[in-house]
């Protein structure tokens, strides 16, 4: 059995606006994955001013740029849960090394 990070309702939402920004994209004659990496750097942007100023919604525009991950994900093909899963195994890994080498 495939283990899952998002449920199924997630997945069809993600990729419901994966297909309405492609299509907008499209219209607008932008290369997607071109516009989607210009919009993360201009959240993380937004998110950094947000946190300076103690503004609450920083956590929403983080939650945006997730979506906009999820779309990197899907417009190179690749499976949301598969990378989620395989990243929570790289961080575990990369943090508990550095944990174990902070204390030697």
């Amino acid at each position: 059995m495939r283990q899952s990070v998002l449920n199924t309702e997630a997945l069809g939402r993600i990729e419901g606006i994966h297909q309405l920004s492609t299509r907008y994209n499209q219209q607008v004659e932008k290369p997607h994955q071109q516009q989607l990496l210009e919009l993360i750097r201009k959240h993380i942007d937004e998110i950094e001013e947000l946190f300076k100023k103690n503004d609450p919604h920083a956590i929403i525009e983080t939650g945006d740029l997730l979506i906009l991950g999820f779309e990197i994900l899907l417009e190179n093909r690749a499976s949301i849960d598969a990378v989620l899963l395989r990243c929570f195994q790289r961080y575990e890994t990369k943090l508990s090394i550095l944990l174990k080498n902070e204390k030697m």
